[in-house]
């Protein structure tokens, strides 16, 4: 698959797997990593999320139910990217995906 076509493929298949199309953020990798495909998401906290209070330099610990749901996530970006796709092999083949936790 191109890398242009490749691009559109997968995140027409995020959007259609329920991803907010004004989040899902796909592209290529760049210089040595051209071959990589990059998925970039922000997401909410889990619904039953105890995280604590940001710290004084904004970080937080993460609590087990928001590891679990970012766990979650990340895995089924990895098989809509896969099934569109046909990557497999190392490193989910070689997908990053990038998820943030959003305020």
């Amino acid at each position: 698959m191109e890398r242009k076509s490749e691009t559109a493929a997968v995140k027409k298949a995020l959007i259609g797997a329920g991803f907010d199309q004004n989040n899902v953020r796909v592209h290529h990798g760049k210089g040595t990593a051209w071959g990589w495909i990059n998925v970039s998401l922000d997401i909410k906290r889990s619904p039953s999320c105890y995280c604590g209070e940001p710290d004084e330099y904004g970080r937080r610990e993460t609590c087990a139910d928001c590891q679990k749901h970012w766990r979650d996530i990340h895995n089924r970006i990895i098989s809509v990217v896969r099934e569109t796709t046909g990557r497999h092999g190392e490193y989910d083949g070689r997908t990053s995906i990038d998820l943030s936790f959003s305020n």
